[in-house]
């Protein structure tokens, strides 16, 4: 596979959520309202101003639990079925791997006549729907001050702005900055549980931390998704089901 990839390393990942703040600072979106669930997760679901999420997922062991950290987004699929499905060809990819939404076109409103439909065509034809009651990752809602809001539809799209040279865009520098041309997450993640790079090599790298996990204690490292190709991959330290994540 050509192009750029996002590495997310869980055997390194602390859960400080430094990522998810990075991405809405980044994008400009606003805070949504959030409860306490009974879980760290929080937000519970990805969502129009969430396109990027840690999730908390307790395991247990003997007597004891422990967290597994996940930061969940969008995969930027090689062969995007959201990009197909959109009726406006709003979804569009860019030679170097990375899936976007072009605002300007998307209108949920105009993908169908039926109030009833909740989700959208982007969202229906999604592979990956882990969570939030078999939804696709393209969101489109939120609740601000009690309200739900329903917009356009959004998701992680690589930080794509930031790639390039320094550009004034609406009044603020794209790729102005000492560690611009790798996405925002990735230049907030501490522990250095997000690398980005050509697609590759950034495999390569998962490939060989797989083998160092399973070799220090952890039997079930893998990496996700497996057999299908995408620009975001995981480094899991344990089977995806574990994590509720599905397989394509």
């Amino acid at each position: 596979m050509t192009g750029k990839r996002i590495l997310i390393d869980t055997s390194k990942c602390i859960g400080c959520k430094a990522c998810q703040i990075a991405c809405q600072q980044w994008h400009s979106l606003t805070a949504e309202d959030t409860t306490f669930t009974g879980s760290y997760t929080n937000p519970p679901e990805l969502s129009e101003t969430n396109l990027t999420l840690i999730r908390f997922i307790e395991k247990e062991e003997g007597d004891n639990v422990k967290f597994l950290f996940l930061t969940s987004r969008c995969r930027h699929c090689q062969d995007p079925r959201c990009k197909e499905a959109c009726p406006l060809g709003a979804i569009k990819k860019q030679k170097n791997g990375i899936v976007r939404i072009d605002p300007d076109i998307c209108d949920p409103t105009a993908c169908s006549t039926d109030p009833l439909w909740v989700d959208r065509p982007c969202q229906r034809q999604c592979p990956f729907k882990d969570f939030g009651g078999g939804t696709g990752i393209p969101r489109r809602q939120y609740v601000k001050n009690g309200t739900p809001i329903s917009g356009k539809s959004y998701k992680c799209d690589f930080c794509y702005d930031r790639f390039g040279k320094a550009q004034l865009k609406s009044g603020k520098f794209v790729g102005a900055f000492a560690k611009s041309n790798i996405p925002a997450c990735e230049v907030t993640c501490s522990p250095g549980a997000i690398k980005s790079g050509k697609a590759d090599a950034m495999l390569n790298k998962a490939t060989k931390r797989v083998k160092y996990l399973k070799n220090h204690g952890y039997p079930d490292a893998n990496i996700y998704p497996a057999d299908f190709p995408t620009h975001v991959i995981w480094v899991l330290t344990e089977k995806p089901e574990v994590y509720g994540l599905s397989t394509v």
